[in-house]
């Protein structure tokens, strides 16, 4: 497994089912940073989005939770 993996974890991957990466490219493969710069891409995103489609997603996805509305550091 990629050590610059975001989802590496003690040489496991967390997203995956499986117990390693395969030995060459993974599709899944981000560093910190990429994972971070796309999370942040799908937060302006769904912020963008009507406050009931915003509710739903709340609802569905993150325990009515809004976590894109958060303030920027």
């Amino acid at each position: 497994m990629n050590k610059n993996c975001f989802a590496n974890k003690n040489n496991r991957c967390k997203i995956l089912n499986s117990i390693q990466c395969a030995k060459t490219t993974c599709s899944f493969f981000k560093t910190e940073e990429e994972q971070e710069e796309s999370l942040n891409k799908a937060n302006v995103r769904i912020a963008s989005l009507d406050k009931a489609i915003q509710k739903s997603i709340a609802d569905t996805y993150y325990n009515g939770k809004m976590p894109w509305l958060k303030e920027e550091k």
